[in-house]
């Protein structure tokens, strides 16, 4: 096999231990697994990840969805006083707690709250003022639902960051290559990531991918979105 197809194989193997691939590519896959011992090992590695980061999202304490409820009761019945409160905290927790969560790799953000979370840490720099608004603000999924956004247009590409990276190193990484977060983690923690503001052409595309891949201490996977 050449190298190029392997490469090319090599990284659809996330799609294909999540059972994403098209058919077409689940029997590019599969012809390949069959001839390649390595590209074997390497998926066992990859279902194992997905494994590890099911099981620790699972064993996860939730907090019941009481305790969102009553929060909301306080906050409706005292409008004024928690636009008060949220003016003089806004400033000092939204820094404190950026902070904070910057310093969190991204797995542990991930289990936390997912790509929400990080997209927060990582693209504001610091929980905004947004965070905590007044009350013609303060909505949550589940008593104001929004309506989903539409796909903006841009180049996206599918990225895993290494275990030990934390949400400030990311953030710098992100802002290099003019990249967000949109979605994730999927299965084995990779997020979706949307670069720039238009399609790109293939050389820019590869070049922001080769600069995403030479920082092997942060990114332990670069590949398409699909």
């Amino acid at each position: 096999m050449e190298m190029t197809e392997r490469r090319a194989v090599s990284e659809l193997l996330p799609w294909y231990a999540a059972g994403t691939l098209s058919a077409a590519d689940t029997a590019r896959v599969e012809s390949a697994l069959a001839a390649d011992e390595t590209l074997r090992d390497e998926l066992e590695i990859v279902r194992e990840d997905q494994d590890a980061t099911f099981a620790l999202a699972e064993a996860s304490p939730r907090p019941s969805p009481r305790v969102l409820d009553d929060l909301m009761k306080r906050v409706e019945a005292e409008p004024a006083k928690f636009g008060q409160v949220a003016a003089r905290a806004r400033a000092g927790f939204a820094d404190w707690l950026g902070e904070k969560l910057a310093l969190l790799s991204p797995r542990t953000l991930a289990y936390a709250a997912g790509a929400a979370a990080l997209a927060l840490v990582i693209q504001a720099g610091v929980i905004g003022s947004s965070f905590i608004s007044g009350p013609a603000q303060f909505q949550t999924a589940s008593h104001s639902p929004a309506p989903a956004a539409p796909r903006a247009e841009g180049t996206y590409i599918l990225i895993g960051f290494a275990a030990d990276a934390t949400a400030a190193d990311m953030g710098r990484l992100l802002e290099q290559v003019k990249g967000s977060i949109v979605e994730g983690p999927r299965p084995g923690g990779f997020y979706r990531v949307r670069i720039g503001e238009g399609i790109m052409s293939p050389a820019d595309l590869d070049r922001v991918v080769g600069t995403l891949r030479g920082e092997a201490r942060l990114v332990r996977f670069v590949g398409p979105a699909s």
